[in-house]
């Protein structure tokens, strides 16, 4: 068995998954033609390729401009239950077995739906996913480091109310540069004080001071967390506080966090003992899977595939999710790839 089939059929989780990055081309294209919402190309194939960034994206906040279109038909509720299902549906295609998603309520509310209307929908959606493909995980409800404060306290005391229901954790995420997380202190402190997790992005389009104030904000996990690379205190902050880097290679690329594939620390943040995951970022937006990115660290980050199988089980392992499902899920995941293992020592 060589490595594509390998990483295909080993059982995954991803952690770092964004909604509104992940919606199905064709899916935009039928939404928007029944929403009204103007497209630049009538074309499914040409549309695609408008949806997704590319090793020539520039920044960061070039590459959210790929997001613009996916926001603007998910404005109702039957859109975002369909778009949740349906990337539940791709994660079974991969092999995923446990998954966060994660995207921001207060960017689907254009039309009228009050944040309940909108994280609801996305939890009927998850909920529907989650029993037909056999998926175990929650929902990330994510702050957007641009608005004011008032609105992200806002948003972390409603989605306090779905802790019950699958919401398992609260993010940032947004340009970085001018927009340190600090900003938004009260509404990580009244999120955790409801039972959410705390995760934020940092490290990506700014330096180790961002990663530092993410981490004295609760944070247990960062998104990406790349750039902590700049400062060996903060890689030892990192170590030593048990902090977990979910990483998007792909997507790191693109975004320019990394200036090319190649330079991304994935592979030394791991073998300094610093705990990192891998995930696809945004599905569509990064054209990718998590099999694929499995793939491409291994052939141009020179991880080894029992590296990348620890970084996999990491992932489970640090995931927010129900305790007891994730245990279960372990046990599934080591048989699975011990399997797997003797077919590839034998094939």
């Amino acid at each position: 068995m060589d490595d594509a089939a390998y990483f295909q059929a080993i059982p995954k989780a991803e952690l770092h998954l964004h909604l509104d990055g992940s919606v199905r081309p064709k899916t935009v294209l039928e939404l928007a033609k029944e929403n009204g919402v103007p497209l630049p190309i009538d074309d499914l194939a040409k549309l695609s390729d408008f949806l997704e960034a590319n090793e020539n994206t520039a920044s960061l906040v070039e590459y959210i401009t790929f997001f613009e279109l996916p926001i603007a038909v998910l404005q109702t509720v039957p859109a975002l239950e369909r778009a949740t299902y349906e990337l539940c549906e791709d994660l079974k295609h991969d092999n995923v077995r446990y998954a966060e998603i994660r995207y921001g309520p207060w960017l689907h509310v254009q039309q009228g739906l009050s944040l309940t209307d909108v994280i609801r929908a996305v939890l009927s959606g998850w909920t529907r996913g989650r029993k037909d493909f056999r998926l175990e995980g929650g929902i990330i409800v994510t702050a957007l480091r641009d608005m004011p404060p008032a609105q992200n306290l806002a948003l972390a005391q409603v989605a306090g109310r779905f802790v019950s229901d699958g919401v398992i954790g609260f993010d940032l995420a947004g340009d970085e540069a001018g927009h340190p997380p600090v900003l938004h202190e009260d509404a990580f402190r009244l999120a955790r004080s409801l039972g959410l997790n705390i995760t934020i992005h940092a490290g990506e389009a700014a330096g180790p001071e961002s990663v530092r104030q993410a981490i004295s904000m609760g944070a247990l996990r960062l998104g990406h967390g790349i750039r902590a690379q700049e400062d060996p205190e903060v890689v030892a902050t990192i170590r030593e506080n048990g902090v977990q880097l979910d990483t998007a290679p792909t997507s790191n690329a693109q975004t320019k966090a990394v200036r090319r594939l190649q330079d991304h620390p994935l592979k030394r943040f791991y073998e300094q003992g610093i705990k990192v995951t891998i995930s696809t970022d945004s599905r569509t937006v990064s054209h990718i899977t998590l099999t694929r990115e499995f793939q491409n660290v291994v052939a141009a980050l020179g991880c080894s595939p029992e590296q990348v199988w620890a970084m996999n089980l990491q992932a489970l392992e640090g995931g927010f999710g129900d305790e007891v499902g994730r245990a279960r899920l372990r046990h599934e995941f080591v048989d699975a790839e011990a399997m797997l293992r003797r077919g590839r020592v034998t094939g």
